[in-house]
C-alpha cells in the first residue's frame, strides 16, 4: 500500500469522524440511527478494504472475512430480538406460590 492511499484513507476516517460527531448534535429525529450507521459502514469498509488489504487479497480470505460479519450480524439480530421481546411486567413477591 502505497503512502498516498495510506494518507487518503486517513482523511477519509477523519471527515468521517468530523461527520460522526456532527451527526451527534445535531436534532434529526428518527434520521439519526441510519446515518450513523451509514457513516460506521462506511469507516467498516475503509478499514477492511485498504487496512486490511482484502481488496488485494485471496476469495478464501475474504469469504472468511465475510463469514466473519455474518456471525456477527447473526449475534446482533438474537441479541436485538431478546430485547424487543421482553417485557417490563414483573410478578408482584406477595403472588409468589408459597
Amino acid at each position: 500500500m502505497s503512502v498516498a492511499t495510506i494518507w487518503r484513507c486517513w482523511l477519509a476516517l477523519m471527515l468521517l469522524l468530523a461527520a460522526t460527531t456532527t451527526s451527534a448534535f445535531l436534532p434529526l429525529g428518527s434520521f439519526n440511527l441510519p446515518i450513523s450507521l451509514a457513516i460506521a459502514v462506511a469507516k467498516a469498509l475503509i478499514v477492511l478494504l485498504f487496512f486490511m488489504e482484502l481488496r488485494a487479497s485471496r476469495a478464501l480470505t475474504r469469504a472468511f472475512a465475510a463469514a466473519g460479519f455474518f456471525w456477527l450480524l447473526i449475534m446482533i439480530v438474537l441479541t436485538g430480538a431478546d430485547y424487543w421481546h421482553r417485557t417490563d411486567v414483573r410478578a408482584p413477591l406477595d403472588q409468589i406460590s408459597r
